[in-house]
């Protein structure tokens, strides 16, 4: 799942149990098996094949998933959504279907298992992480202070272990970039898209606006320039007639 609306930085996340959400997290549905957590075949049967191209040839174990995760939470795929995603009226970053279902991917099937292993490990070090930063906001009880820090505070908190991730995906797809300046680069894209929601833009709003006067003589002036440039310059219609349509042209005239 995902979160359909993310302020700051997009957020991917795994979920074994059955459960019902809101309109505020996304849920990609695999049309794969995936060992021990979830069958298609098995899920279609209650719900009426609501699942369609099941593809029966693949099969990808919890480590595998959590791979794709670690690549779905870097910085390459936060950098492809600030340009490609949709910006809500608030500055939010809004993951649509349309959007998702493009998303570029990493094949985990070509990828050396080891190094599969690692991005797995990855993501669980940012899961847990993230959940010891921010806190059990869920708790009512706990104070704003005992919560834990804000969302863009964590991400700040987070950034060595996404530069982690993100030079493990470069090493693994060949890419020679420089994660920090990927980095900064995405977040400054994200940091435009939130200060240019705050603008506030009142209907009716006054705005002065300076008109510079040109003088008279100024106009004349700039008048005789254009007709002087447009001298000499002005080529005649006949010129594109062949010699025989010309003749032609002015006996029917």
């Amino acid at each position: 799942m995902a979160i359909r609306q993310a302020g700051y930085h997009p957020q991917f996340f795994l979920v074994t149990i059955p459960l019902v959400t809101y309109d505020a997290i996304i849920t990609l549905i695999p049309r794969i098996k995936i060992k021990t957590i979830y069958d298609p075949i098995r899920y279609n049967k209650p719900y009426g094949n609501i699942i369609d191209n099941v593809k029966l040839d693949i099969e990808l174990d919890e480590i595998e998933i959590k791979a794709l995760l670690a690549y779905l939470n870097s910085t390459f795929n936060w950098a492809w959504l600030e340009q490609k995603g949709r910006r809500t009226g608030g500055g939010i970053l809004a993951l649509e279907v349309n959007i998702a279902e493009k998303m570029p991917i990493l094949n985990v099937k070509k990828i050396d298992r080891k190094q599969i292993e690692d991005l797995a490990q990855l993501f669980e070090k940012l899961e847990f992480s993230a959940r010891s930063i921010i806190g059990d906001s869920s708790n009512e009880s706990v104070s704003e202070e005992e919560k834990g820090v804000g969302k863009l505070e964590m991400f700040r908190m987070l950034r060595l272990i996404f530069r982690e991730i993100d030079s493990k995906i470069a090493e693994i797809l060949k890419i020679n970039v420089n994660v920090d300046e990927l980095w900064n680069s995405a977040w400054e894209m994200m940091r435009r898209r939130v200060e240019g929601a705050g603008r506030k833009v009142r209907p009716g709003a006054e705005i002065e606006i300076e008109i510079k006067e040109e003088k008279e003589s100024e106009k004349r002036k700039g008048r005789k320039r254009r007709k002087r440039s447009s001298e000499g310059k002005v080529t005649p219609l006949t010129k594109w007639f062949k010699q025989g349509d010309n003749k032609d042209h002015k006996k029917s005239s």
